[in-house]
């Protein structure tokens, strides 16, 4: 390994500690910000369970070297109880810097390039049927900003239309009709920045961008990346390897596990191997995840066959949590069929034997392959007092945080301690948060 990578991990060989792979959303907000996020509300998921308390470390920024590029960051999460401790080393894959590059600060900037975008979905509208069946709330909040404009224009021009017709001339009508539309348009953008409109477009946007060019950067970053853990895994530096991708940050993390899988192979059939052992599998955790959006598209090729090759891969363990009520994800549906429909691959049969009994688990629907082997809702409501969930609803951008974020009251799920839990990932999993 590079030596600037390895002097900054933490695993010892006295203990071996899990190693988090974090990948964030399209959030220009880098690693300080998640950091402190995980610092305050560990803090208050401390505080109401009284029973575990978290401790997140100092923030650490990895030196760039050549391929790594970013300013990945690493730190330590501890957990603690009166029965036990563990803790997990964290490395904030940093890639915000590309999400600057397509990141358009102007709002009327945002909604103008999403004509060409839902352009481009309608031109695939077959496909859509098949979300509208699983997922409908996802198509539906897809489909909120074109009706959000929509409206705005109507309301405009129809108290243009009411306040025009005392004026005498056809120039003056026109003019009182194009004001009161432009000040509707101005009271819609000014809106926006209470109901994040624009949040939603400029993820649409980058859906449909992403798939029309590449990211050479993005690309050898996770190369780069992958090579580290592929050598760390080969030397066992860790008890397990866990890539977590957060919303846009799903599709990045699945690129990264294919590529990880393909080091692995390239580090095991070296002659200098002394074998993977126990290391072998790659733990994959998406939450609120995006990735049939990104796959939607014809230029998404790629993604896509990374995608079938970590769906078909029986050393990766893939867990997806993602909630129904968030309507920006695609939570307990066909993930991988729905993202392949574009290839017109067909649906493969379930495996069967023991393998099968394993990986059904918490499955709601039929899906495409062998992962994810578990997909479960985070079962937000059972967080919150009915009040305070009634509040979430409504806020999509908080809602579609609050995989990272404290709860309200005792819950199965914990995202401070799926990190930390002692063992192994798929054991937690499996018997905390499978319904």
């Amino acid at each position: 390994m590079n030596s600037s990578i390895e002097n900054n991990f933490f695993a010892t060989e006295d203990e071996l500690n899990r190693l988090v792979v974090f990948i964030g959303g399209f959030d220009p907000r880098g690693a300080r910000y998640y950091h402190q996020l995980m610092r305050s509300e560990s803090d208050k998921q401390s505080g109401f369970l009284e029973k575990i308390f978290y401790k997140v470390g100092k923030r650490n920024k990895i030196a760039k070297t050549e391929g790594m590029g970013g300013g990945h960051s690493q730190w330590i999460i501890e957990s603690s109880s009166s029965l036990k401790k563990s803790s997990s080393d964290f490395i904030f894959f940093d890639w915000h810097d590309e999400v600057q590059k397509n990141w358009t600060e102007k709002r009327w900037s945002v909604f103008f390039q999403a004509i060409y975008t839902y352009a481009a979905i309608f031109k695939l509208k077959e496909w859509l049927a098949p979300i509208r069946l699983q997922a409908r709330y996802t198509l539906w909040a897809l489909m909120y900003p074109l009706a959000y404009v929509l409206l705005v224009i109507l309301l405009g021009l129809g108290l243009g239309l009411l306040f025009s017709t005392n004026t005498e001339s056809a120039s003056g009508a026109v003019a009182v009709a194009l004001c009161f539309l432009g000040l509707a348009l101005w009271g819609g953008l000014a809106l926006d920045r209470y109901i994040h409109v624009s949040w939603l477009l400029r993820i649409l946007n980058f859906a449909h961008s992403s798939s029309l060019k590449k990211s050479p950067v993005l690309d050898e970053r996770i190369d780069a990346m992958a090579q580290e853990l592929a050598q760390g895994m080969q030397q066992a530096r860790w008890r397990e390897v866990v890539i977590v991708g957060f919303s846009v940050g799903s599709v990045q993390a699945v690129k990264l596990t294919a590529a990880l899988r393909g080091k692995l192979a390239e580090v095991q059939s070296s002659p200098h191997s002394s074998g993977l052992g126990s290391q072998g599998e790659v733990n994959l955790l998406t939450l609120g995840n995006c990735i049939p959006l990104f796959a939607l598209f014809p230029g998404a090729g790629d993604f896509r066959r990374s995608l079938r090759d970590v769906a078909q891969d029986r050393q990766v363990y893939w867990a997806d949590i993602s909630s129904p009520s968030d309507s920006v994800c695609f939570g307990m549906c066909d993930v991988v069929g729905l993202s392949l429909r574009e290839d017109g691959v067909k649906l493969a049969s379930e495996p069967s034997g023991p393998e099968s009994a394993a990986s059904g688990v918490g499955k709601k629907v039929g899906q495409w392959g062998l992962n994810p082997q578990v997909m479960c809702s985070p079962r937000f409501h059972k967080l919150f007092l009915p009040e305070t969930y009634r509040w979430l609803r409504r806020n999509k951008m908080r809602m579609h945080f609050q995989y990272l974020m404290a709860g309200e009251v005792a819950g199965a799920y914990d995202y401070f301690e799926l990190l930390t839990c002692p063992g192994s990932l798929r054991d937690y999993i499996e018997k905390k948060l499978v319904r």
